[in-house]
């Protein structure tokens, strides 16, 4: 009988070794790791510049709802139309969809008419589909989604071009049909403008105002200072505006910096700005000129810029680095890295065991560090190896699981 109890208890104890132990490898993970990815990072000065531009508002006394016939940052010519005037808003979206309409019907015959496939580069077309794929995730995931349905659209016109290339048989017929009875529905129903706004000026085109058209103006560069750039309020705005022309092709930033970083600049000096925009991350400026004012800690460097878009017409302020120096590589965390016999590297996990790989850091922050992307294969970092970042006794060849 007591045979019987000592089994039982020593069964029992087992079970509750054996969950106890389920229960801690579930828990806790001997090792933590990341992805090796690649990154750029930049050395610079973080400044907020102020756009300065010749700008001239643009004004109307039509009554109704403006669709826009250009878009934000386009060049228009002087006397050209910029917006169409109609009583109500649903006509504009009416408007709209008649123009993405058009597109795709255009696009259909265009891709149904072609039948010389043995010119067609198919890799090339390949190429096409991967980088609107690659444009689509990339906006929505920026939060950029205002070309989300010419995104799409673009997809899927080179998806069918490349289906045509390759010999699927694809009968647009029945799409055609619905896409131009839709069409022929809203050019019947589409109710006659009332009037056309047209561009005084030539230049880019922007559909709003700031108040500061008049008070920040390129041929007033030698007044910007910092003090003036720190007060300047804008004007009331024209209830009778419609938008503006900007009417240079060069416009300019304006930074308030300290006399030490100042010094760092001359006129005529090639830089880069990396900005927080989905369309023009980088600026490719020159120094303008550089105010300094008589008993001031501070100056202004004046930037020269030639590029356009439809985020940065928009623009007023801006915070923005000016890159002195760039780096690029895999990024780890700071935490991975270890010294091993005088050696500077990694610890990666390759299979079930710990591989200790050299790495040569190019650039670290607090955070992180990049590392040198080796040509060569052999024992060393690459793209993707998972980086061991937190563990305790780690070695070359140790087993984990």
């Amino acid at each position: 009988m007591n045979g019987n109890k000592v089994l039982r208890i020593f069964l029992l104890t087992l079970v509750a070794v054996f969950v106890l132990h389920q229960l801690y490898s579930s828990l806790y993970k001997p090792i933590s790791t990341e992805s090796a990815e690649y990154f750029e990072a930049v050395d610079g000065i973080n400044v907020n510049v102020t756009v300065i531009r010749n700008e001239s508002v643009i004004v109307s006394n039509l009554g109704g709802s403006l669709h826009f016939t250009v878009q934000n940052g386009t060049r228009v010519a002087k006397g050209g139309t910029i917006a169409t005037v109609y009583s109500d808003s649903t006509a504009s979206v009416a408007v709209s969809r008649i123009n993405e309409l058009t597109a795709q019907i255009d696009d259909i015959k265009e891709i149904s008419s072609y039948n010389d496939r043995s010119a067609t580069d198919l890799d090339l077309i390949n190429s096409k589909v991967d980088s609107g794929l690659n444009k689509l995730i990339r906006d929505n995931k920026g939060g950029n989604f205002t070309n989300v349905t010419d995104n799409t659209n673009n997809l899927l016109s080179v998806i069918n071009r490349r289906q045509m290339i390759t010999g699927e048989q694809i009968d647009f017929t029945a799409k055609l049909t619905e896409l131009q009875s839709e069409l022929d529905n809203l050019n019947r129903t589409l109710p006659a403008a009332k009037g056309h706004i047209k561009a005084p000026l030539s230049g880019y085109f922007v559909s709003s105002q700031d108040g500061y058209e008049n008070l920040l103006k390129s041929d007033k560069l030698d007044s910007i200072t910092p003090e003036l750039l720190a007060t300047v309020k804008p004007e009331p705005k024209n209830s009778a505006a419609v938008g503006k022309t900007v009417s240079d092709y060069e416009w300019y930033l304006a930074a308030t910096v300290s006399l030490n970083d100042s010094l760092k600049y001359k006129e005529g000096d090639v830089l880069t700005l990396k900005t927080n925009m989905n369309d023009t991350p980088i600026l490719d400026v020159s120094v303008k000129q550089i105010n300094i004012p008589e008993s001031s800690d501070k100056a202004v460097v004046i930037f020269a810029c030639h590029q356009m878009s439809s985020e940065l017409a928009l623009v007023r302020n801006l915070p923005v680095t000016v890159i002195s120096k760039s780096y690029s590589g895999l990024k780890v965390s700071k935490n991975a890295l270890h010294v091993v016999s005088g050696e500077t590297g990694v610890f990666v996990l390759n299979g079930a065991k710990l591989k200790f790989v050299p790495a040569t850091v190019i650039y670290s922050t607090d955070e992180y560090i990049l590392c040198k992307q080796e040509k060569s294969n052999e024992n060393v970092l690459r793209l993707y190896d998972e980086v061991v970042v937190k563990g305790k006794k780690l070695y070359d060849g140790k087993i984990v699981g």
